[in-house]
């Protein structure tokens, strides 16, 4: 009985804590909801999350097409595994995208697209708050163009990879791949380009 009790105890322990980062984030709610087959929860989550991942999937492929059928793919990989996200492990957002990116991946890894499609350009991203102050807005954008213009200074391989491991979220193992590069050299052009990139912002 004791036994029992403690199971019990430890049970309803980690259902409160579920049910806590549950409240706090809104997409585990709704992934919760999916899990259980609510298909307005599961409209309600491509309402809320699309856009985002939707952006990651362009960041990655550079063409409208293939964004839509990997974010179709993804959300249909969403709703079938919605009962196997685990809120304590990280935030539903972060589960979903790496559910986009390993998609993205895979269509990346395929012989229809190449890793050299991908853009070069320099993106600035503003991840924190959209309501800037002036002076705020001024300073970024000051860095944002100081790290453009150092960006171009580095050798095309050099500057690829580095977009793709920082803005794209891709690992080295990832990159040898993509690239058709030796892991020893991605790492190289990885290490040498922030190098010049520091001695270049000062």
């Amino acid at each position: 009985m004791r036994l029992v009790r403690c199971f019990i105890i430890g049970s309803e322990s980690d259902l409160k804590i579920k049910s806590k980062m549950e409240r706090q984030d809104p997409f585990a709610e709704l992934l919760s909801r999916c899990a259980g087959g609510d298909r307005r929860a599961f409209e309600e989550l491509y309402r809320m999350s699309s856009g985002r991942l939707y952006a990651i999937c362009m960041g990655m492929l550079r063409r409208e097409d293939l964004a839509e059928d990997v974010l179709q793919d993804a959300f249909i990989n969403i709703w079938r595994g919605a009962s196997s996200f685990d809120p304590s492990r990280g935030a539903a957002l972060t589960w979903m995208t790496s559910i986009v990116r390993n998609r993205a991946l895979d269509l990346l890894r395929s012989a229809h697209v190449q890793a050299g499609q991908m853009s070069d350009e320099f993106h600035d991203e503003d991840f924190a708050s959209q309501a800037r102050s002036p002076s705020t807005a001024a300073a970024t954008d000051a860095s944002a163009e100081a790290v453009a213009r150092c960006m171009q200074q580095l050798k095309a391989p050099q500057r690829r990879c580095i977009m793709m491991a920082y803005y794209y979220g891709h690992t080295h193992d990832e990159l040898s791949t993509l690239t058709g590069t030796p892991l020893g050299t991605v790492k190289a052009w990885i290490r040498r380009g922030l190098e010049k990139l520091r001695e270049c912002l000062g």
